[in-house]
């Protein structure tokens, strides 16, 4: 029903909006209370757009329980037009922080996601003891939350399937914006700018859209890797012509040239430096550009274009950059070289000021350039000078700016005028971003498409007056100590680029370890010197050991102690393993970047043992048990998982995993009367199983199919049923049934996350539903530590049926 229905009759509502208030309300007492409970197809299509509309979006008008089974994919937008900041939305803004990384997931799977989502975003911090009943259970959700320190991005309009090389807009005739991507893989697609899908994608079956120029009259030009120019209909998303295909080469540049005195030409460039002109109206090739001469003659080099408005209405000039240097041409005039980067050029973007333009380089350079002086001034960024993907010029509260969206994930906004940044950084991708649009109106808005294949859209008024927000951190490392999950104390150690916290979880005590300028690279849990012993592997490569002392986990009064230091990597340790060699010492392992594996006594700190089978680098280790020793495995940048005993060395042939590549490795609980199994994680996103005596392979891969699996643990729930979890840079925790071979749920945090490590459960008897401890722990379930890019999670987790 629209407003204008609601108010037509002589019962017309008082205030606009009125009628949208009632049936949002109305609906929501349609809602059941328990989110396992489906509701109505018509209250998850449009409750939450009746809510908006009257200006109630809120979690008491669109409850809890609708939103696993929201399918408007209209939250995020209508969140960031609700302006009533009083209005309580925690639920609806943690759902919105997730939905675009949900694709097909089930509704368990969505609840869980969002339990876990809602307690990242409003407990961060919050240490067992000062939470309330309420926030550790919800009903159909499958795990306890325990401690969030997360930091969630709330700007993504969506999650493509492949990376997205090109970015622009259009206008349909009804005057709606839509943004319009070219992929990797030769695809265009058309997005609402609320980050919804429009029609049908449209391939190319060619190479890589990596250019694309909007026209009027809904038409669209696109330039790729496989030497084709095409022609579409914007907004219908239909290919029109193939205009030019140069084989052999790729389109290097793409823009429009306006003379003075002539008209407008599309002008191409390829690899190869050849340039081609096309009439804006037939797209057939012409020779000439007005008033005067052919086209410029360039180098055999690949060419970058932009089309350079000129002051007093002369028309355009073309900006042509080629490896370093950067020149112009005006039609009938000869190419005049204005100045050169320190590095290759990447992007070129016009300025809305007449003759001015801004180029970017691989060295992190942006190079501002006026036409009529016949030179420019060359700016570095702010540290660290990385690599400049794009850029986009757009006015920012009034005034000229220019975005340039960097190799360190991160876009800046930049001042022509005084050729410096202005305001903080705008981060939130996780990979760096490759393309960049601005979106037209009273507030201009940027969108960026990045590597990590996420649509993000950044709003800039008052970006200069505004605070810049703290700096996310991303964990490096991460680990819990051993024990049964419901042993206590429940300590944490977390690392990332700058400092090592050791956090009680239960207390929110916490400490920093006197580490100096070496950043931690991997962490390992023990016990030795009757107490916990936390092991840490530095950047510098060398290992030390800290004793936490018993009363560290109450109150972490005071720094751990130093115990010793281990030295023999040439290059950092990746990945430590401890555990007891049966004999009553403690061992250690260590894989490196240097493709060693050395075997220490932790007590003794004495090296047994240094094998350097692997050819590339050592990245993850295992201890598994099979016979009267344990057995280190270890997975390889090589592509092999290897075993080795203690005491012997090297145990059997190594095994390639056909996995391309192999980055992960944990030993899977043996389920009752069955045997031991090791399970890899691959960059081709399957985990393998294999038998953990033979190394041979044992069944089905599983396949998480969203990317690599870089992460995995393994745990028994409390009837003893092995589960393996896996993760990586898609940011999804997928649990797999070991004994079914089939993928019972999954969690989606909408970040990418590097470390996924399980407490083991503690062999409580099954429990329908977990119990708690007065600190809030679940009894009998394993805990899972998921640490990455936005921050670190600790749950229970309850994988008994419901």
């Amino acid at each position: 029903m629209s407003e204008a229905d609601a108010g037509a009759g002589s019962g017309a509502w008082a205030v606009a909006g009125e009628a949208h208030r009632l049936i949002a309300k109305a609906l929501a007492k349609l809602v059941a209370e328990d989110p396992a409970v489906p509701p109505h197809p018509y209250l998850s299509r449009h409750l939450a757009d009746h809510a908006a509309r009257g200006d109630v979006l809120d979690d008491a008008h669109v409850p809890l329980a609708v939103l696993p089974w929201e399918t408007s994919r209209k939250v995020r937008t209508l969140l960031r037009r609700a302006g009533d900041a009083g209005q309580r939305q925690e639920w609806l803004e943690a759902w919105a922080g997730i939905e675009p990384f949900l694709g097909d997931a089930g509704p368990e799977a969505r609840l869980t996601s969002l339990h876990l989502a809602h307690h990242a975003a409003t407990r961060r911090r919050t240490p067992l003891s000062a939470l309330p009943a309420t926030a550790r259970r919800l009903a159909g959700s499958r795990l306890t939350p325990l401690w969030s320190d997360w930091t969630a991005a709330d700007n993504v309009l969506a999650v493509t399937g492949t990376v997205i090389e090109s970015l622009a807009h259009t206008t349909t005739p009804d005057g709606r914006h839509l943004l319009i991507t070219g992929d990797s893989h030769g695809t265009l697609r058309r997005w609402e700018t609320y980050g919804a899908p429009v029609g049908a994608p449209a391939h190319t079956h060619g190479g890589a859209i990596q250019h694309l120029l909007p026209l009027p009259d809904e038409l669209l030009v696109s330039g790729g890797t496989d030497g084709t120019v095409r022609v579409w209909h914007s907004t219908r998303g239909q290919l029109l012509a193939d205009a030019v295909h140069r084989p052999r080469t790729w389109v290097s540049g793409l823009t429009l040239l306006a003379p003075a005195d002539g008209p407008p030409r599309i002008l191409v460039a390829h690899s190869d430096g050849h340039l081609t002109a096309l009439d804006p109206g037939t797209f057939h090739v012409v020779d000439t550009i007005a008033p005067a001469g052919r086209l410029p003659s360039l180098d055999a080099a690949p060419a970058i274009l932009t089309g350079v408005g000129l002051e007093r209405a002369r028309g355009m000039a073309l900006a042509v950059v080629q490896g370093r240097r950067v020149r112009v041409w005006q039609p009938g005039q000869d190419l005049v070289q204005l100045g050169e980067h320190a590095d290759e050029v990447r992007a070129v973007v016009d300025l809305p000021a007449p003759n001015k333009f801004v180029t970017c380089d691989d060295a992190g350079n942006l190079g501002f350039w006026d036409v009529s002086a016949a030179g420019g001034t060359l700016v570095a960024p702010p540290s660290p000078a990385r690599s400049v993907t794009a850029l986009v010029a757009v006015p920012v509260d009034g005034e000229p700016a220019v975005v340039s969206a960097g190799a360190d994930h991160v876009l800046r906004v930049w001042s022509p005028h005084a050729l410096r940044t202005v305001g903080g950084p705008l981060e939130g991708h996780t990979a760096a971003p490759l393309a960049l649009t601005a979106l037209p109106g009273e507030a201009p808005l940027v969108v960026s498409a990045g590597a990590d294949r996420t649509l993000r859209r950044w709003r800039l008024t008052g970006h200069g007056s505004r605070t810049a927000p703290q700096v996310r951190r991303s964990v490096v490392a991460a680990a819990l100590p051993d024990g049964p999950a419901s042993a206590a104390p429940l300590l944490v150690a977390v690392a990332d680029e700058e400092e090592t916290t050791l956090w009680n979880a239960e207390t929110g005590a916490h400490v920093t370890l006197p580490l100096g300028d070496a950043t931690v690279t991997a962490f390992a849990w023990t016990t030795a010197w009757d107490g916990p012993l936390l092991v840490t592997a530095h950047s510098d490569a060398s290992v030390q050991m800290w004793s936490v002392g018993p009363r560290a986990g109450l109150d972490l009064a005071g720094a751990p102690a130093r115990r010793g230091t281990l030295l023999s990597h040439s290059l950092p340790v990746q990945t430590m393993v401890a555990f007891p060699d049966g004999g009553g010492r403690t061992l250690l392992a260590t894989g490196g970047a240097d493709g060693t594996l050395s075997l220490w006594d932790l007590e003794r700190q004495s090296r047994l043992a240094c094998w350097d089978d692997h050819m590339l680098s050592v990245r993850d280790l295992a201890v598994v048990r099979t016979g009267p020793r344990p057995v280190v495995v270890s997975a390889g940048a090589d592509g092999t998982l290897r075993r080795w005993d203690p005491v012997t060395g090297p145990a059997g042939a190594p095994v390639h995993c056909g996995q391309q590549g192999v980055h992960a490795v944990a030993a899977v609980p043996a389920a009752p009367g069955e045997h031991a199994l090791v399970a890899s994680g691959g960059e081709d996103g399957t985990v393998r199983l294999w038998d953990a005596e033979t190394l041979r392979p044992d069944g089905d891969a599983l396949d998480a199919a969203d990317g690599p699996v870089t992460a995995l643990a393994c745990f028994t729930t409390p009837a003893g049923r092995p589960y393996v979890a896996a993760t990586g840079p898609s940011g999804t925790v997928h649990l797999w049934d070991v004994t079914a071979r089939t993928r019972l749920t999954r969690i989606v945090t909408g970040s990418p996350l590097g470390v996924l490590q399980a407490r083991q459960a503690d062999g409580a008897e099954p429990q329908a539903h977990p119990q708690t401890y007065p600190q809030g722990r679940p009894h009998g379930n394993p805990v899972l530590l998921a640490a990455g890019r936005a921050g670190l999670h600790l749950f229970g987790i309850d994988l008994e049926p419901f």
